[in-house]
């Protein structure tokens, strides 16, 4: 957990550097979702040391499981911790404003020219990009995690949950949710 220094800092921060803070993270995240972990961690943990390791995970987890957009969840958690409801308003009305602008630009401007090559070309970067980001979060909040049996079983389960059976993410995170409450110590947990 942050020291009560970085706490004091954080509770003292201006709704505008919150609104500025998430503002970046909407506006450099391609691909939504959990593209937008790096952008997210290297924000808030590295950074700005606003939240720890731990608080990162636990607004990651918290956000996929409640419905909407990861980003905009993650969001409202963090803009409430550090400054409360005027703290939600600052962080959301960021993290969705530069999408607002992309895509009325993109209404306004782009599909005048989906048919040119470099348009196309860029989006087919942006996705290799958008993959890229995914396999750094997976690295990045696996290497947090306690290697041994329960947790290889349990992630290789609900892979085969994904894959095979097709289960929606959201089932997947609270079975594996109901399990590690039952598989893993109290003192691991």
């Amino acid at each position: 957990m942050p020291d009560t220094n970085a706490r004091r800092a954080e509770a003292t921060t201006s709704l505008g550097k919150i609104f500025w803070v998430f503002f970046k993270i909407g506006l450099f995240t391609f691909g939504g979702g959990f593209a937008m972990l790096p952008v997210l961690s290297y924000e808030l943990y590295t950074k700005r040391k606003w939240i720890d390791k731990e608080e990162l995970t636990d607004i990651v987890s918290v956000s996929t499981v409640f419905p909407g957009a990861i980003a905009v969840n993650s969001a409202f958690l963090q803009g409430l911790r550090m400054r409360g409801i005027p703290g939600v308003i600052a962080a959301i009305t960021g993290i969705i404003t530069p999408s607002i602008i992309i895509i009325l630009l993109i209404g306004m401007f782009l599909f005048r020219f989906t048919s040119l090559h470099i348009v196309q070309a860029f989006f087919k970067g942006a996705g290799a990009a958008i993959t890229g980001q995914i396999a750094y979060a997976v690295y990045v909040f696996g290497r947090g995690t306690t290697l041994n049996l329960r947790t290889v079983g349990l992630t290789l389960a609900i892979l085969v949950i994904l894959f095979v059976f097709k289960v929606h993410p959201i089932v997947a995170i609270l079975i594996s949710g109901a399990v590690g409450a039952f598989i893993f110590p109290k003192e691991n947990a």
